[in-house]
């Protein structure tokens, strides 16, 4: 009875870890919105993971994490995967963005990674995500199809597939990061050099459109909320979580992000939040809820199946 409540506590601390974390990554879009930042999306994309990650580093140590880590990292061939899917998102997304509309690229994109994540996790972890996950998953993604259905905006064949390949990338990121933390990896540490070594290859794409940035205060003050809060302490809480459950349930807990800049944006800015819209909010919420149900199970499995433990 004992050890039953234990996994339960860590399942529900874990879950309760990575929807804190995603509420946070949800309040970049409405930040960006009221404080814009005269540059490209991309641009944009490249300090929230620049910013993220020296703020990760910077703040790892004060939590036991240790410096001669770092290099061993490198050697970590999950460290390299999480890099350049890190990198690849912020550059398929916006492309996505640009494409195919935000609507349509953030709906395909984030309804990609909970199967895309569960099914790597299933392959790759020997980790089969139970009947709750499947439920929960098809009840939230369903309920975001019909959140973005009147926004959607479909372009060419090229902006679809880019948001497709953003979402599968952070499918491959979650169980990475996975595979890093049952080796023992630091919470902090890994994101953070995952970020920093995947920011400077999209320093290379955004180096011109960098300088031309007015650099203001209030450029600077957004600049670091969106890459101290909204990347680094949302993603240093969303790998803590992984702990506690699989690649396949963080990846639907990632549903609440769109769901808190929803709310967000009804609160904050002041956008109406049509019928249509409150129902597919509902269905997220609902599938989110189902979902806590599952995570004890899933740990009591983790425990005896799987790969790549420590």
């Amino acid at each position: 009875m004992s050890e039953s409540v234990s996994i339960s506590h860590q399942a529900g601390r874990a879950v309760t870890l990575s929807l804190l974390g995603n509420g946070l990554a949800g309040l970049a879009g409405t930040v960006a919105a009221i404080y814009t930042i005269s540059s490209s999306p991309a641009v944009v994309g490249f300090l929230r993971l620049s910013i993220g990650a020296i703020s990760l580093l910077v703040l790892a140590p004060l939590v036991g994490g240790k410096i001669k880590n770092l290099l061993r990292l490198l050697k970590r061939p999950g460290i390299w995967v999480m890099a350049a899917t890190s990198a690849s998102y912020q550059a398929f997304f916006f492309a996505s963005v640009e494409r195919s509309g935000v609507a349509t690229a953030a709906l395909v994109t984030v309804g990609c990674i909970p199967p895309s994540a569960g099914i790597v996790g299933w392959l790759i972890l020997r980790e089969r995500p139970n009947k709750i996950w499947f439920f929960a998953t098809t009840v939230g993604v369903t309920g975001l199809v019909i959140r973005s259905l009147s926004e959607l905006e479909i372009g060419d064949s090229k902006g679809l597939l880019f948001a497709i390949v953003a979402g599968v990338g952070i499918g491959a990121y979650l169980n990475a990061a996975k595979i890093e933390i049952r080796a023992g990896g630091h919470p902090m540490q890994l994101p953070g050099m995952a970020y920093l070594l995947g920011s400077l290859g999209l320093l290379v794409i955004v180096r011109a459109d960098l300088l031309a940035v007015n650099w203001n205060t209030k450029a600077i003050g957004v600049a670091l909320f969106l890459g101290v809060v909204t990347m680094g302490l949302a993603n240093a809480l969303q790998i803590l979580g992984m702990r506690g459950i699989t690649p396949g349930v963080a990846a639907t807990m990632m549903l609440s992000d769109p769901v808190a800049a929803a709310i967000l944006g009804v609160v904050v800015l002041g956008e109406v939040l049509t019928t249509q819209g409150a129902i597919g909010l509902a269905l997220v919420i609902i599938g989110l809820a189902m979902q806590s149900f599952s995570p004890g199970q899933e740990l009591a499995n983790m425990s005896t199946k799987g790969r790549h433990r420590t």
